[in-house]
């Protein structure tokens, strides 16, 4: 078949013969004006071979075979010669029914189109290949039901049977000495193209979750995602969330939503475990992967991780005596803590400070700090203290305890301690910042409280606070405590 399919259509060429319409012969009734089956204004080859007609032995063939003279076949495109409904999908090739008892049959295609698609004359329906066949190129006929019985769903035999085709207006009766080019009038359908896909829409992707995340909490991640021009939001695509990125020596933390009617996808990190950096802040990043409809997205955004910072110590003074000042720097002094992580310091207790004016027992320090939620406590302990500075009466301290607690929620303070002034006991109220006199020379806080500058919540605690005109300054029992970034 493969020679004499090269030699029909070598000679056709050669001849350049080309279709001219003519009568039809008899037809039976209702015959659709069927158009050639490829692309408008193309020029194929029209051929057959023996035994590839009816089976009376007649040498007019009714089946015609057909390739492309000016382009390559493999691929061209196939088109409904008249309009209709695909009745039936075989292994390349594609049946449509016409109505009216007639059909058309088309083999050996790529691409077909599923059954049921509805057809206008013109419309692509498939490619041409070489599915079934060792050459490439379409296998054409037109069928009619004559007793009204319908149209076969597989193979090529049944109650419609095979009429010489028309096409064009002309009938052929070809033989396989003989063949004819045709050009294609068929152009009112879709030009043989498939449908375009549409351009992929530009997208935004804004996010809009937490801004400030907890160790140890859960943190809830969204994006809106919109398209770029309209700006309407995209439903029904997924956004993947990074929490965190291994250059910040953190885990990173992963989540996927879904986008609502409103175009905002969001997921949870159930519990954020995230490493502090210097700024405080945590690398974001949402993605919107595309598709066919939609391009591609990318959000990123900095979210500050909520941390917590803290200091205490248990004396710090300095009394400028005329022949020998005296400086004690904080003691024992936890430093600053500054954490996201559940974590505490508690440096080693002093037994003791023995100066001239100022004496203290067993002084201690501690600063703690937890997550889920975050807060920080900071802690200072003295057990006795006696300060005897020149011009004032002699202050004593016993059992104090300064203590200070903050959180992105609140920053709570207080003090316990027994005071006495010249040896009188004196009744100390819950109340921050209470005076004791102690005369024009010098003045005396108990349960000092100051805000921290900087903090969304913080308070520094001074159990005991003692400033004279001379320029002494001490300090006993200090507690500070701070949280950041809260929002």
């Amino acid at each position: 078949m493969k020679r004499r399919i090269a030699t029909v259509l070598g000679g056709i060429l050669a001849a350049g013969l080309l279709s001219m319409p003519t009568a039809a012969a008899e037809d039976p009734p209702d015959r659709p004006d069927f158009k050639a089956p490829f692309s408008c204004d193309q020029t194929w080859a029209m051929f057959t071979y023996g035994g590839h007609g009816p089976d009376d032995g007649s040498q007019e063939q009714k089946r015609i075979d057909m390739q492309w003279t000016e382009g390559e076949t493999e691929g061209a495109a196939i088109v409904a010669s008249a309009g209709g409904t695909v009745s039936h999908v075989e292994p390349g090739g594609v049946h449509i029914d016409h109505g009216n008892g007639w059909f058309t049959q088309y083999l050996h295609m790529k691409d077909r189109v599923p059954e049921g698609t509805e057809v206008g004359q013109g419309d692509r329906i498939g490619a041409a290949s070489n599915v079934g066949t060792g050459v490439v190129h379409l296998h054409y006929q037109q069928m009619y039901d004559f007793d009204g019985n319908g149209y076969p769903t597989e193979g090529n035999q049944g109650p419609a049977e095979l009429v010489y085709p028309v096409i064009q207006g002309k009938e052929y009766r070809l033989t396989p000495e003989n063949g004819e080019n045709l050009k294609s009038t068929n152009c009112d359908g879709d030009g043989g193209e498939p449908e375009p896909e549409p351009e992929p829409e530009d997208t935004t992707l804004a996010y809009t979750g937490d801004k400030s995340i907890a160790n140890g909490s859960e943190a809830t991640l969204s994006a809106e995602l919109r398209t770029k021009d309209s700006d309407e939001p995209v439903e029904g695509r997924e956004v993947s969330f990074e929490l965190g990125s291994e250059d910040g020596g953190g885990a990173v933390q992963t989540c996927d939503g879904e986008t609502d009617a409103d175009g905002t996808a969001s997921c949870t990190v159930e519990v954020a475990d995230q490493k502090l950096t210097d700024d405080g802040t945590v690398p974001l990043t949402a993605t919107f992967a595309g598709d066919d409809a939609y391009v591609k997205s990318k959000a990123e955004a900095d979210l500050k991780l909520q941390h917590m910072e803290g200091r205490s110590y248990g004396l710090a003074a300095e009394v400028p005596l005329p022949l020998l000042p005296l400086s004690i720097d904080p003691t024992p002094d936890t430093g600053t803590l500054r954490t996201a992580e559940a974590e505490s310091l508690g440096p080693e207790c002093a037994e003791g400070v023995n100066a001239v004016v100022l004496n203290a027992d067993a002084l201690c320090a501690e600063v703690a700090a937890k997550v889920g939620p975050s807060a920080v406590t900071s802690t200072a302990t003295v057990a006795d203290v006696s300060i005897g500075l020149p011009g004032l009466p002699v202050v004593g301290v016993s059992g104090l305890t300064s203590k200070s607690t903050s959180s992105c929620e609140a920053s709570t303070g207080s003090v316990e301690l027994e005071l006495t002034v010249a040896g009188t006991p004196v009744e100390i109220p819950d109340t921050p910042g209470f005076e004791v006199d102690l005369g024009l020379a010098g003045k005396l806080v108990v349960n000092e409280q100051i805000p921290v500058d900087g903090a969304d919540k913080g308070l520094t605690v001074n159990a005991v606070h003692l400033t004279t005109l001379a320029g002494a300054d001490v300090v006993i029992g200090s507690s500070t405590s701070s949280a950041h970034d809260c929002a």
